[in-house]
Formats: C-alpha cells, structure tokens, sequence
C-alpha cells in the first residue's frame, strides 16, 4: 500500500501549530499592553502584528509583535537605533515586571507564558502599495532597516487565498525547521521567501520545502557561520522525498525527522 505522503506532515503540523485558545489569549495580552504603551507622550500608536495576526505561529516559538511608533516630533525619532530601544525599554520597565532587550525588540513576559516583543518604529511613508512603512533597528541595533507589516500581513492573506492552507503550513514547517537549527533564517524573512517562491503555485508540501531551501540559499544575506546548516537541511530534504518516491517511506521519515526533530511520526499509521 502506498501512504500518502501528507499523512506524517499532517501529523506533525497538528503538534508545532499553535492552538487557536493560545492565539486569542496572547493576542489578548498584547492589546493590553498596547493601550498602556499608547498612553505614552512619545508614542503615536501601536499595531499587533506578527506570526500571530497572520495564523503563522508555532508552538514554543512564536510571541506577538507590537510595532510602537514614536511620534515624529519627539526626541527619540531622531536618536539612533541603539538609543531607541534602550528607551523603550526603560519605559516599559516603568510599568512591567519581566523586561529584556532581545536583538531589536524588547521582550515582555508574561507571568502566563505569554511573551510579547516590542518593535520601536519611526513612521518614514508610504509605499507604492500604499501600505505605511516604518524605520526599526537592525537586529544588532547598529542601523536601520525597513518594515512594512501590513503589506507583509496582506501579501500572507493573498497567498493562502491562492495556493491554499498548504502555503501556511509550509511556513510553519521552515519556521519549526529554523528555530530548532539555531535560526539560521528569521521567520521574517521565511514568510517573505515563501512569498516570492510561490507566486501562482506550489507543489505538495516535501518538494516545497526544498524550493524553499534552495530560495532561502540564493536570496537571503546569511551568516556565514549559518549557511552549511541550510545546505545540509536542503540536501536532507531532497534525500527524503526522493526516497519517497522511490518507494523507501521508512527512510524518507528517518530523513524527515533529522530536518524536524523527534515529533516528526516516527512511523507511518
């Protein structure tokens, strides 16, 4: 008998996907806190954003994104990037108990496991989709970089409109992949990669994931430390669905689990 090949990937996204009760409650959280920031005189407004508003998060991994833009005529949207979230997080510690600074966010955890990650942003326009586009600290809080999260959230909603829940769960799967793999890709930017991959189609989930693979090698500046994680994953991926096609479904699953851990199936129900 031959297994379909979504069973074991079907099994799998059941367990990484985050339960909608944990969306709705973290999302809760992050509106919470998003009035107190607002109340703020430096802050113009905030926007939930994220994995979580675009149904991309996993379990374990992912928090909610709160984009704080600074008003324009206050001093901080003319400090620099490191300055920036050194402020916002005093001004969240005026306030919150569990703050920390996390690469270009500042994180607040929640005493029930919810965490939250604070984006300072500098509104700087609008772009040609007419989506509003803010400047945000580099990840090493050493520049500035671009960031236009309702264009991201619209281009995620297209997508699955056209290629189906597939594109989502493909998502997820290289945002499982990355986190367990010291993230090599930020899931940012494999959101975006997914996008571009997959304009009009995408075939079945395994094959998929080694477009992607290859995409994220060709279009994304990795750390040069990273990238042999990402060559190694595409290779493991190409292995395992060629020998699914070839018949050799233990192998392949063996394969599948050294890309994804030990909660990918072990065997095939």
């Amino acid at each position: 008998m031959t297994h379909p090949i979504a069973d074991p990937f079907d099994a799998f996204l059941r367990y990484i996907t985050l339960p909608e009760s944990e969306q709705a409650a973290a999302l809760e959280q992050a509106r919470q806190l998003s009035q107190k920031i607002e109340q703020r005189p430096e802050v113009r407004e905030c926007l939930i954003t994220g994995s979580m508003t675009r149904s991309t998060a996993i379990r374990k991994f992912s928090d909610v994104d709160i984009v704080a833009v600074i008003e324009s005529d206050n001093q901080l949207a003319h400090a620099d990037s490191a300055t920036l979230v050194t402020a916002v997080a005093n001004i969240l510690r005026e306030t919150e108990p569990h703050v920390q600074v996390s690469e270009n966010a500042v994180r607040v955890m929640h005493t029930e496991g919810v965490t939250v990650d604070v984006l300072p942003a500098i509104h700087s326009g609008t772009n040609r989709t007419a989506d509003d586009v803010y400047r945000i600290p580099t990840s090493n809080q050493e520049g500035w970089e671009s960031y236009a999260p309702e264009e991201q959230t619209r281009r995620i909603r297209e997508a699955t409109e056209s290629l189906g829940d597939d594109f989502k769960k493909l998502i997820r799967l290289c945002k499982w992949w990355s986190k367990t793999h010291s993230q090599p890709v930020s899931s940012h930017e494999i959101e975006l990669t997914a996008y571009k991959t997959f304009p009009d189609e995408m075939p079945e989930l395994p094959r998929a994931i080694i477009e992607l693979f290859d995409s994220i090698e060709h279009s994304i500046p990795i750390d040069p430390s990273k990238i042999p994680a990402v060559l190694e994953s595409k290779l493991i991926a190409t292995e395992a669905y060629s020998s699914w096609q070839s018949g050799d479904a233990q192998k392949a699953i063996e394969l599948w689990r050294r890309l994804f851990g030990d909660h990918f199936p072990a065997v095939i129900t």
